[in-house]
C-alpha cells in the first residue's frame, strides 16, 4: 500500500460534508447493502434513473419540448459523481465496518489494521 492511499484514508472532513459524501457513495450501493439476493437489491442510482426515464417518457407523450432533460440530467450526474469519488475517495472515518473489512481484504491487510495517522 502506498503513502497516497493512506493519506486519502486519513483525510478529515466536516460532519456536514461527510453526510453529503455518504449520500453520494450510497448512490452506488445496493439498497440492502448485500444482505439479500433479492432482485430489488439494486443501486439507488438505478431507481433514480428509472424514475427519470419514466418522467421523460411521460413528458414525451405530453409533447413537452424538452422532454429529454430529466433523463439527460441523470446521465450527467453519474460521470460527475464517479469522477468526484475517483479524485476524493472515501476516508477511513466515513467507512462502515463492513467496508473497512472489505478494504482490508482487497489490500490483503490484517483484520485489525487501521491507517496510521
Amino acid at each position: 500500500m502506498n503513502e497516497k492511499v493512506i493519506n486519502n484514508l486519513n483525510k478529515e472532513y466536516p460532519n456536514w460534508y461527510k453526510k453529503i459524501r455518504r449520500m453520494i457513495v450510497n448512490l452506488y450501493r445496493p439498497i440492502l447493502h448485500g444482505k439479500t439476493d433479492s432482485k430489488w437489491n439494486q443501486h439507488l442510482m438505478f431507481y433514480i434513473m428509472m424514475v427519470l426515464f419514466l418522467t421523460s417518457l411521460v413528458l414525451l407523450e405530453c409533447d413537452v419540448k424538452y422532454h429529454y432533460l430529466p433523463f439527460l440530467s441523470g446521465w450527467l450526474v453519474i460521470p460527475i459523481t464517479w469522477i468526484y469519488l475517483k479524485i476524493f475517495p472515501q476516508t477511513w472515518s466515513e467507512m462502515y465496518e463492513y467496508e473497512k473489512m472489505i478494504f482490508r481484504q482487497i489490500w490483503k491487510l490484517p483484520s485489525k489494521w487501521t491507517p496510521k495517522n
